[in-house]
């Protein structure tokens, strides 16, 4: 049943703001669109996968205009400065407090791991809405594709999930 869950959840693209719920469907209660998986919830197991955007040439900067949600947008994604390979990704939210978190995936779905002190996160508020979170890439998707989420997490939850060619 837990399968069945995420992968309706995950068909869904956390952009489509637009969306009040998922009505209509037989024998499925009302979920809001603003209901994302929780972070790590992601899984392997999941047959169809719909991402939000596929990044592709972006260390030099790249904007990111269809990335909008009624909790956060993402606005800009670049590479960090120096030889460090890094991924920054830039937006705004709207007023909610929260802090925005990132994690990455393989495309199968395997969470991987980050040492401490190789990924940034971001409080947000009612004042403090800009925001900037980088991480390392991690060694074994060097020159690879794989998977990034950006996660709004507060009283609300949404997430972005990224195919992402580093």
């Amino acid at each position: 049943m837990f399968s069945f869950w995420m992968t309706l959840v995950l068909m869904v693209s956390a952009h489509s703001s637009g969306l009040s719920g998922f009505s209509g469907l037989p024998g499925l209660p009302d979920l809001p669109a603003a209901q994302m998986p929780q972070a790590g919830a992601w899984s392997a197991a999941t047959a169809v996968q719909e991402f939000d955007a596929f990044l592709q040439n972006w260390r030099g900067g790249q904007e990111l205009a269809s990335l909008r949600h009624p909790l956060f947008d993402l606005t800009r994604v670049s590479g960090g400065a120096g030889d460090v390979q890094t991924i920054v990704f830039s937006g705004e939210a709207h007023g909610e407090s929260g802090e925005i978190t990132l994690m990455f995936y393989s495309l199968e779905g395997d969470r991987i791991y980050l040492p401490p002190g190789t990924v940034s996160t971001a409080r947000v508020d009612p004042k403090q809405r800009k925001f900037h979170i980088a991480a390392k890439i991690p060694r074994v998707l060097q020159g690879r594709t794989g998977v990034v989420q950006v996660t709004f997490a507060g009283e609300k939850r949404a997430a972005y999930l990224l195919k992402v060619q580093f």
